[in-house]
């Protein structure tokens, strides 16, 4: 019997450097319990052509040409057992991300499933998630 997984494509845009803004989130979502308590695994993938910044007006264009996508694949896991946990911890990561944003910044974290559409994380922060 084959196991099920699901991945979820993150990309960060409106950064200086986004490959460490990727090596830094992945290590920020390593430190989770919901995440550490099941089987996963990381990957990149290159943005599919033709999507670029468009329709994401958080930063310039030329901040993130040929960044790839960093995909989460979780084995064994159902959408919805991931998906609130996964938000909470992009919306911390992004909050603090914002807070040390370098001049011209605008960090920003788009969001979605496997090879789907991807919408933008609504990073204003709440104060709801998990204190260090």
């Amino acid at each position: 019997m084959q196991e099920n997984h699901h991945e979820i494509r993150i990309r960060i845009t409106g950064t200086d450097n986004p490959e460490q803004d990727a090596a830094d989130l992945t290590a920020w979502l390593e430190r989770e319990p919901w995440l550490t308590r099941r089987r996963h695994e990381w990957t990149s993938s290159p943005r599919p052509a033709g999507e670029g910044e468009g329709g994401d007006e958080t930063g310039p264009a030329d901040m993130a040409i040929g960044v790839d996508d960093l995909i989460l694949v979780v084995i064994g896991a159902v959408a919805g057992e991931i998906t609130k946990s996964l938000s909470i911890a992009l919306q911390e990561w992004l909050r603090r991300r914002r807070e040390e944003r370098a001049t011209g910044e605008q960090p920003s974290v788009m969001v979605g499933e496997g090879g789907g559409g991807l919408r933008e994380l609504d990073g204003a922060g709440d104060g709801s998630s998990a204190e260090d």
